[in-house]
């Protein structure tokens, strides 16, 4: 008896709309390269962004004192996922290469790495163009969801520097993707990823299988599984080697000790956390998914929803609900962006409203292009849950004023927080040839974006979303 399958609005779904993915793809890394910070600023970055550098430099796992939670034989790990940190070694590497070349080594070696996360933002519109255009969405509509979650949502600023969230948000939209093309092993080793990124993601191996079974069969189910706890497997492995045993993690008392329901009021309704402020499309979820429901692909909208619930619950609960200090609901972003996928068979009214709610998601984070969230932490008192929408938006000319008088003057080690969030601004330390270069590579990167843009098949084509 052959295994049930979903049955899938696959057949709007072309050979030319693969080209049209690596176009969406290409614009959306060109666009976040384009503003990207091209440094490693925030605190989690930097401990992983260690761990990459002393697998480079000295071929081990430790880091130093400042990155890092004391383990085994006295030295130090970052406590966190290892994968950000092993997919971001050759680019590293790349770093370190050329900065023996040309200097200044550990700032190259952080230039690349956070050139990775734009990439990360590519390959994860390439595959919610894809996954919706299977879905029955038309190819405008469809680039509009794929484009929309990089720029309509708040992950806009976790594109421009070294997080590990787009990473693990990517991880989970490519294991539905193969989930519905019955691939199951890539989405096994997909979710696998996820686990070494984020290890709270391993709740996601016990429980999607199980659905996985329920639609598609046992057979099925066991090869997703068998493969995505291999990512389980790595991450206790990584544990017993840093602090000598699976159940460490270095975050010591730290674990889950928010009250739910406190947790899950700030996340929906706290005016610096709500999800709904930060990301106002998930308005259109629900909708969405009863229209995929009606359509008989159930299979895909249990898969996102249930991911959605888990990271909220998560999130919720964890000790730090906030995500630290960091801008809207880090913790919940692998939750939300698959629901993205939701969005596929809106109606031509449901997806105007869409294009509204897309814009002012985008309204809400645009000024983290400029302006970096960590600035709020020169403000006295120091805000307690984290950079609010209104304060970022009053920072902006202040902050543009002082990068703009600095700009002429040589350049003094200071806190980046006062700059422009923006790598160009950056080069400033090298003088007038740092300036030109910053123009030209903009200008560079700008021409490519317009030919990109200008050459998608999505252009081409006329049908209605």
């Amino acid at each position: 008896m052959p295994p049930r399958r979903a049955t899938l609005a696959s057949s709007r779904y072309s050979r030319s709309d693969r080209q049209a993915a690596l176009y969406v793809g290409a614009a959306v890394t060109l666009a976040y390269l384009l503003i990207q910070q091209g440094q490693v600023t925030v605190s989690d970055g930097k401990d992983m962004l260690a761990v990459s550098q002393s697998i480079v430099h000295h071929g081990t796992l430790a880091v130093a004192p400042q990155f890092g939670a004391m383990g085994r034989g006295g030295h130090y790990f970052a406590k966190y996922g290892i994968g950000l940190s092993l997919l971001a070694v050759p680019f590293v590497a790349v770093g370190d290469l050329v900065g023996v070349i040309v200097g200044d080594q550990a700032k190259l070696e952080g230039f690349f790495a956070a050139s990775l996360t734009p990439l990360i933002m590519g390959f994860l519109a390439a595959s919610l163009f894809r996954t919706t255009r299977r879905l029955g969405a038309g190819s405008r509509w469809a680039a509009v969801i794929a484009v929309g979650s990089a720029f309509g949502t708040y992950a806009l600023p976790y594109g421009k520097d070294f997080f590990a969230e787009p990473l693990t948000t990517l991880a989970i939209v490519l294991s539905i993707e193969f989930l519905m093309n019955g691939r199951y092993e890539l989405a096994g080793v997909a979710l696998a990823v996820a686990v070494t990124t984020r290890p709270e993601t391993v709740v996601l191996v016990a429980i999607l299988p199980i659905i996985v079974w329920a639609f598609r069969g046992f057979r099925e189910a066991f090869t997703y599984g068998a493969v995505a706890v291999i990512g389980a497997v790595v991450d206790a492995v990584y544990d017993q080697y840093r602090f000598g045993s699976v159940l460490k993690t270095g975050y010591g008392s730290e674990g889950f000790t928010t009250p739910f329901i406190h947790g899950a009021a700030e996340l929906l309704f706290s005016p610096e956390k709500s999800v709904l402020l930060f990301a106002p499309i998930v308005f259109l979820v629900g909708v969405g998914a009863v229209r995929l429901w009606t359509a008989r692909n159930r299979f895909v909208v249990v898969l996102t929803l249930t991911n959605f619930l888990v990271f909220f619950v998560l999130s919720a609960a964890w000790h730090s609900w906030q995500g630290g200090w960091s801008w809207g609901p880090r913790l919940l972003l692998p939750g939300v962006i698959p629901t993205m996928l939701l969005l596929s068979l809106l109606t031509r009214k449901e997806c105007r409203v869409g294009i509204g709610l897309l814009a002012a998601g985008f309204v809400v984070s645009a000024s983290t292009i400029l302006v970096s969230t960590r600035a709020q932490q020169l403000d006295q008192p120091l805000p307690s849950v984290g950079p609010s929408v209104l304060r970022q938006y009053q920072l902006v000319p202040s902050v543009t004023r002082y990068t703009v008088n600095q700009l002429q003057k040589a350049h003094i080690p200071g806190d980046s927080r006062r700059d422009l969030s923006l790598w160009q601004v950056n080069l400033r330390q090298y003088g007038s040839k740092g300036l030109l270069g910053g123009i030209a590579g903009s200008l560079l990167l700008l021409a490519a974006l317009v030919v990109v843009v200008r050459r998608s098949p999505i252009w081409r084509n006329h049908s209605p979303p």
